[in-house]
């Protein structure tokens, strides 16, 4: 509880240390004629207090078959999700960030339809509200219902992409000074793996369980890596990832590998390896290789304990539609209550693209 105070005590003074304006603006004699056209359209007005990131819905078929041949799932699901930026100043150096979007756990943003495995789900909540600071270029500030902070590294060997924490973050981008690209110190709460809503877990502000330091450094133009320590709930882990971007006419254009190390209580290693292969303006395909053993389980669900290879394929359908396939494949030995085989077939829909095309945003 001490981290967040003094956090909290640097928005504050963060915040009465930006300076405001106290001048009017006074408009000079012939800027009369022409003040109509220049008065800010509704569109404009909306645009300096509100800024919608991300807007998106999805459907997809999910299909899991266990090592014991058991099927896990065989359904249909939903998802929504929108990102939102509220702008305290002008400049949007301080702002509210929130995320609003279906999913009923830690691991997931998608509802069960109904239609197949699984009773109807209707989970829908604000999972991220936090405020962002960034009183200059080298210093940001963030403190409330966060996100885990990857860089380099991916879900694959730390936390699900749909994530949530509770608690404050400190980032510093000055690589001239510092050497790395980008340092943060997270302190959070990482609990209510099944209670979403951000006003649930604020109650726990106090329970401080998770920290995480990282460090990036983008040595050239086409290489970087990540670092990162992280402490959850008594266990100790490193992880890495050295990211790749090759010069075009390659086999692939992104190559990536990662992997973590448990030190205690429990000693544990896991990777990743990645490649991702850009088509042609509509088709994009990757995969690799994952090793993972993780017995918390808060890493990708794609990505449960064991060897697995992996295949994506995603289309660009037109500028709101996109078609993406992941198959998952277990290989060698699997426990028997274990996913061996994965597919899941999506179909995204960009609402905001939609919106921005008919101009009604």
């Amino acid at each position: 509880m001490k981290q967040v105070a003094i956090v909290f005590l640097i928005l504050i003074f963060a915040a009465i240390g930006y300076p405001q304006s106290s001048t009017p603006n006074v408009a000079s004699p012939g800027a009369k004629a022409d003040s109509a056209a220049k008065q800010p359209t509704t569109e404009k007005k909306v645009a300096r207090w509100l800024e919608i990131e991300q807007f998106t819905a999805a459907m997809r078929y999910h299909f899991i078959e266990n090592d014991n041949k058991a099927k896990a799932a065989n359904n249909a699901q939903y998802a929504f999700g929108a990102k939102l930026r509220f702008k305290v100043d002008k400049k949007a150096k301080y702002t509210i960030f929130s995320t609003i979007a279906t999913g009923s756990a830690f691991t997931t943003l998608w509802n069960a339809t109904g239609w197949g495995t699984g009773i109807q789900q209707r989970s829908f909540n604000v999972r991220q509200l936090y405020f962002d600071a960034k009183p200059n270029k080298a210093i940001e500030v963030q403190f409330g219902g966060l996100y885990v902070n990857y860089a380099d590294i991916t879900e694959a060997i730390t936390y699900d992409n749909d994530n949530y924490i509770t608690g404050a973050r400190v980032t510093v981008r000055a690589p001239k000074k510092l050497y790395f690209d980008e340092i943060s110190a997270t302190t959070a709460t990482m609990s209510d793996f099944l209670r979403p809503d951000i006003f649930h877990r604020l109650r726990h502000l106090d329970v401080q369980n998770y920290h995480s330091f990282l460090a990036r450094k983008q040595f050239t133009n086409r290489i970087s890596a990540t670092f990162d320590y992280t402490f959850e709930s008594g266990i100790d882990t490193f992880h890495q990832a050295v990211k790749i971007k090759i010069p075009p006419k390659h086999f692939i254009d992104t190559f990536l590998f990662e992997n973590y190390e448990r030190v205690d209580p429990d000693k544990n290693y896991g990777f990743n390896i990645f490649g991702e292969k850009v088509l042609n303006k509509m088709f994009t395909a990757s995969g690799g290789f994952a090793d993972i053993h993780m017995p918390n389980l808060l890493n990708a669900d794609r990505f449960p304990p064991g060897k697995r290879l992996y295949l994506t394929g995603q289309t660009k359908l037109s500028p709101e539609f996109t078609l993406l396939v992941q198959f998952i494949q277990g290989v060698g030995p699997i426990a028997d209550r274990l996913p061996r085989t994965r597919l899941d077939i999506i179909l995204g829909f960009n609402v905001l693209e939609a919106l921005k095309r008919t101009k009604f945003f």
